[in-house]
């Protein structure tokens, strides 16, 4: 019996609101079927007993008639912006690295389950551990997590990830979608997934795919968490595309008119919160790239250079040039 239960945070569970909607099927019901409500989903502190949430997939995959609803589900997960992998893409300098920082990260903020790396010879295993008994066949968990393990060590590897040399287990291989059968999926028990590939793969050296004009994870102090939550979510986004209102709202997995109603609650808004998060990239990519100003506008969405520098100016009272060359000042200051 473990000593604590087993929980999972019920923030979690927000992807699958996203994919609900995706396919018209409305996620209240399913969070009524377990008892629980959608907005319970936005608390970052809220956990609920892993079974629950066990049988929330389990459901949502019913409703949606797709027995592969969870290994799609996080096949699709935008992966930037994770802080457990954010963490581990950091620090590591080989694959090893990058997944013994994954493991050793997320078992810091787990209850239910362990994650682990093993080597056995010629072969290593990542893979998840349940710490109790579930009550159910947990299919569509271990489905999902099969698959992020598998976006995860795509994720390390690049072009030298070869599904052909890695074998998944799972509790139900039949909620595999078919490109999982070129990992050779293998039915085990009720206690967890795995997966094993070649222990040389371990030795490669791990690139970062977080790009160096990248914005930095910011801790928002004083914020809402809702708030802070959202503008996470806006971070992993904001220098690839310009975001409308619509696209936070589908982001957020949210009606606009309902993601309006709680960031009002804060005394802000959509357009705000992404001038915010704007800001704050364009801070950084001046301050730590050479990138040119017109280059910066246009990943912000800026129509052009000289509409972006107006914006700057208003944000942060100096042009985007004159931030750079006070930026560079003090920091060769600091090093002298």
């Amino acid at each position: 019996m473990p000593q604590n239960l087993p929980l999972v945070k019920l923030s979690l569970l927000r992807p699958y609101v996203a994919e609900l909607r995706k396919r018209g099927v409305d996620p209240e019901l399913v969070f009524e079927s377990v008892g629980l409500s959608e907005d319970l989903t936005f608390d970052p502190d809220l956990s609920v007993h892993v079974m629950v949430a066990t049988q929330f997939v389990e459901n949502a995959a019913e409703a949606t008639k797709d027995r592969f609803l969870a290994a799609r589900v996080a096949a699709n997960l935008n992966l930037d912006g994770w802080p457990v992998l954010a963490d581990a893409e950091a620090r590591a300098a080989t694959v090893g690295d990058y997944l013994s920082i994954f493991v050793s990260t997320a078992n810091e903020i787990a209850s239910s389950a362990e994650e682990y790396l093993h080597l056995n010879g010629a072969t290593a295993i990542l893979g998840e551990r349940r710490n109790f008994d579930p009550a159910i066949l947990p299919a569509q968990n271990d489905a999902f997590m099969a698959a992020l393990g598998w976006a995860i060590l795509r994720r390390a590897l690049h072009d030298h990830f070869d599904p052909a040399k890695v074998t998944v287990v799972v509790s139900e291989p039949k909620v595999l979608p078919p490109e999982f059968d070129l990992l050779h999926p293998i039915k085990g028990d009720r206690m967890g997934f795995n997966l094993s590939f070649p222990s040389s793969w371990l030795a490669m050296p791990f690139e970062q795919q977080t790009l160096a004009n990248a914005p930095k994870a910011v801790i928002d102090d004083g914020t809402p968490e809702f708030v802070r939550s959202f503008r996470q979510m806006l971070r992993a986004h904001i220098g690839k595309v310009g975001l409308t209102a619509v696209q936070c709202a589908d982001l957020a997995s949210m009606s606009q008119q309902k993601l309006k109603r709680r960031l009002a609650t804060f005394g802000t808004d959509i357009s705000r919160e992404v001038d915010f998060v704007r800001q704050e990239y364009a801070r950084e990519a001046l301050k730590t790239t050479d990138r040119s100003i017109a280059d910066i506008a246009a990943s912000l969405g800026f129509a052009d250079a000289a509409n972006f520098t107006r914006a700057f100016r208003r944000a942060n009272r100096m042009s985007p040039t004159g931030f750079r060359k006070s930026s560079r000042e003090q920091t060769d200051l600091k090093t002298q």
